[in-house]
């Protein structure tokens, strides 16, 4: 890894007086194609640890098939089956009632991910196959998707603060070992995650001081990108109190009508790109944005406690943060937060502009100089604009989140758009630890440091979203601590299922715990060959029939415990197990 980041950090040497040591024109090209390198490498580790590999190469498993999956694949590729056979007239209103209209659609997410999980699977997609879809062919859809996500914090950045800043973030977000998981499933977080990061990043951009963004232009741009993640996840909805927030300590209260227009813009977006919202915009409306408080209670399982999603304690979002993200990274993230004007001093000097009174919106005193200096509380932290915008991002969530009452379930899924985020400021951060020591020695010692944060991407492999940080002591402390084992029961790997076939005598029954939709298993053996072969048949367990089943498959979520398997009865023999740090995620059990 030291070898592969020396390009990258000898620019780091480059300091204020770059005009006497400038490199020729294509070594400053170079440079900056860092990010573009990072999300290049990044998204082939994700497609070689695919389902298939790429180009039928795999170097690593993927994950087994999880529950979301399956219900996000079914809507992209439904709409984007009507879309192919109806073409432009998808926009007549007859069409989008008969679509948009149908029990068969389920608009309990916006359609901005789902489409692209159902353009990627028609493309991929075998015409003969006998299911109706495959969720693994889907799954680079969310590959790309992150790459996306790594290429857009590294290019912002380094626009800002100077190539090594930006290829250090790219990769600071390339190895965030949740995200790293979320890539692999065609699921909706890593698709919010891009779609928040490039609305904060445009927006602390285009709407900062110095670039006289407080017109109107730049913030109806800002506002496009807000309409696009409402249309990913209803985690876009945090982006309005942060701008809003950010916008007022920077203008105060003539940032109201600019942050009015950005809102504006953003919900006509999400208005236009939603075909059921136009069946009946205010009654649409409401139960979107409704359903996320009403629904059935679900399980969360924290420091050793049972917990419903509504009694989860307050401080468990900031706990999970700090446990989930490497432990070097938030480290690197606190130091990245003062460290912007150093940076630019240093690798990407700011000039002060002065804008021509055309340019200068009413207000601005004509052709008066114009700075990127923080101003209100900021100031005196000397933090800039553009990362408390993006504090500002990290802190909505986590503060949301931390209100009583607040619906908090499947581990950090909830608030994980925040984590690019953070790995971002830890690329701030890494870029000041060379500015301010640098040499070869400082060199080597971040690249250790980094490889050290990048360890949890093979240790836990292929259950990166089971990963626990150092604070805790890594999964085996996480899990004696009473954190969640696994949330998305993605154990039943490919291999896994080989060896059950070994160990199952052929047209056996083998019964599941915990099934959480009883559409799971049908679908499960409609996407496995491998347990089709066998003739096997999967059923749910029933714990208070335990005595019916002989051969039974156990995940691991402590959200929803078994009495009759915690711990087995005696005699039960332990046929598979998949473990990581000793840990126990999936297990295969032949009852007495």
């Amino acid at each position: 890894m030291i070898d592969a980041l020396q390009p990258v950090l000898d620019s780091a040497d480059v300091r204020t007086n770059q005009t006497a040591n400038a490199p020729v024109a294509p070594i400053r090209r170079l440079r900056r194609c860092g990010p573009f390198v990072v999300a290049i490498m990044i998204l082939a580790a994700v497609l070689l640890s695919g389902h298939r590999g790429l180009f039928g190469v795999r170097l690593a498993e993927a994950p087994g098939l999880t529950l979301d999956e399956g219900f996000n694949v079914a809507m992209g590729v439904y709409t984007v089956r009507s879309l192919q056979q109806d073409g432009l007239g998808s926009l007549h209103p007859d069409t989008v009632k008969d679509v948009y209209g149908s029990p068969n659609y389920n608009p309990d997410h916006p359609p901005l991910g789902r489409w692209a999980l159902g353009f990627v699977h028609e493309w991929l997609t075998d015409p003969r196959a006998q299911v109706a879809f495959n969720e693994f062919d889907a799954r680079p859809a969310s590959a790309i998707a992150y790459a996306l996500t790594v290429l857009v914090i590294g290019w912002f950045l380094q626009k800002w603060f100077g190539p090594t800043a930006g290829t250090l973030a790219a990769i600071c977000v390339a190895i965030l070992p949740r995200q790293f998981g979320h890539a692999h499933l065609a699921s909706l977080e890593t698709f919010i995650g891009l779609a928040y990061v490039t609305c904060v990043m445009v927006t602390a951009d285009r709407c900062r001081p110095a670039e006289n963004s407080t017109g109107w232009k730049a913030f109806a741009l800002a506002g496009v990108f807000f309409g696009l993640a409402l249309l990913t996840k209803i985690q876009a909805v945090f982006l309005g109190p942060a701008v809003g927030f950010w916008a007022l300590t920077q203008w105060r209260w003539k940032a109201i009508p600019r942050v009015a227009l950005f809102g504006a813009v953003g919900l006509l977006v999400f208005f236009a790109g939603w075909p059921w919202l136009w069946l009946d915009p205010v009654g649409h409306f409401k139960e979107y944005f409704a359903r996320t408080t009403e629904r059935q209670t679900l399980y969360c399982y924290y420091w050793g406690t049972r917990w419903a999603d509504a009694d989860v304690p307050r401080h468990y979002p900031w706990v999970m943060t700090a446990v989930t993200v490497p432990i070097g990274l938030l480290f690197l993230a606190a130091w990245g937060l003062f460290s912007g004007r150093v940076l630019r001093e240093g690798e990407a000097p700011a000039e002060p502009q002065t804008l021509p009174s055309s340019a200068v919106p009413k207000g601005n005193n004509g052709g008066r100089q114009v700075t990127d200096a923080p101003r209100g509380p900021a100031k005196w932290l000397k933090i800039d604009p553009r990362i408390q915008l993006t504090l500002w991002a990290i802190a909505i969530p986590l503060l949301v989140f931390t209100k009583p009452g607040i619906r908090i379930y499947d581990g950090e899924r909830l608030f994980g758009v925040v984590f690019p985020l953070i790995a971002g400021l830890a690329g701030i951060g890494a870029a000041a630890m060379l500015h301010r020591f640098p040499g070869r020695a400082a060199r080597v010692v971040l690249a250790l440091l980094l490889a050290g944060q990048a360890w949890g991407l093979v240790a836990m492999n292929p259950f990166q979203l089971s990963y626990y940080n150092a604070l805790v002591g890594g999964f085996g402390g996480a899990d004696r601590l009473g954190f969640e084992r696994s949330y998305w029961m993605e154990g039943l790997t490919e291999s896994f299922q080989r060896e059950i076939v070994d160990k199952v005598p052929r047209g056996g029954r083998i019964d599941v715990a915990p099934v959480l939709h009883p559409v799971y298993l049908p679908h499960l053996l409609d996407v496995s060959p491998t347990l089709q072969g066998a003739n096997l048949t999967l059923g749910a367990y029933d714990d208070k029939q335990a005595g019916g089943s002989r051969y039974v498959l156990l995940f691991h979520r402590k959200a929803d415990p078994w009495a009759s398997l915690t711990p087995p009865p005696e005699g039960t023999k332990v046929l598979l197990e998949t473990k990581r740090a000793g840990v126990p995620l999936v297990t295969l059990f032949e009852l007495p």
